[in-house]
């Protein structure tokens, strides 16, 4: 099993680094206690279970086994998640409320998405990825923090963004899903079980900057200081 997992790795590095990467944030969460603050610890509940699915993602894969359903799955719960940091950040309610709403918009659009998507949903050796789910979730999320910003800049309430833990996780997020929406859609015919297209380096892109997000995140969670949070 072990030589099955090696194997993978090797020939499959990018991606890999990707999965594995996560343990920092994580681990920087403990030890900075950034999980004093709500936005943060809901950021480490989705850094948590983004492991724990990238880990059974790739145990699939290494056993050859269709793991796309598990990506696809993932995408209402990663933004509600990550969308819910945003709850505990925004000042005005209408902006609260617009996001329960796309939160649980996006949770039936993706439940569409993956009907209209795979013709036999019982056969989960040909599972696909969904097609306009992920570029849906990357506007949302963009959308979110382009308001947050606005409304930080607006307040004028942080003196140096430069060591301010949540200006590191919403670059990162920026960054991440920017690169995702345009190859979102591409993915949806590339990646299938059976697949043959050679993509080149833009099937490693959403890897690339998945691992920026997460030295972003870990920038930011290492600015943290619990002497700050009880300040609040």
């Amino acid at each position: 099993m072990f030589d099955t997992y090696s194997a993978y790795i090797v020939n499959n590095p990018i991606s890999s680094i990707a999965v594995f990467i996560t343990v920092l944030p994580l681990t920087l969460t403990i030890a900075r206690r950034a999980f004093l603050d709500k936005s943060l610890r809901l950021l480490f509940c989705y850094l948590a279970v983004k492991l724990i699915i990238d880990l059974a993602m790739l145990h699939y894969a290494s056993n050859r086994t269709n793991n796309i359903i598990l990506y696809n799955l993932s995408i209402p719960l990663f933004y509600a998640l990550l969308g819910g940091m945003f709850y505990f950040k925004f000042a005005e309610k209408p902006r609260r409320q617009f996001l329960i709403i796309s939160i649980i918009g996006l949770f039936f659009f993706c439940a569409w998405d993956i009907v209209n998507s795979n013709e036999d949903l019982q056969n989960m050796r040909e599972h696909r990825v969904v097609l306009y789910s992920k570029m849906v979730e990357g506007v949302l999320m963009i959308l979110v923090i382009l308001l947050y910003f606005y409304e930080i800049i607006k307040s004028l309430q942080i003196p140096n963004l430069l060591t301010f833990p949540f200006f590191w996780v919403c670059s990162g997020l920026l960054l991440y899903y920017s690169s995702l929406i345009f190859i979102a859609p591409v993915i949806h015919y590339a990646y299938t079980w059976n697949n043959t297209m050679d993509l080149g380096i833009t099937e490693f892109i959403p890897s690339i900057f998945e691992i920026i997000c997460a030295l972003f995140f870990s920038v930011g969670i290492y600015h943290y200081s619990p002497k700050d949070y009880a300040k609040q």
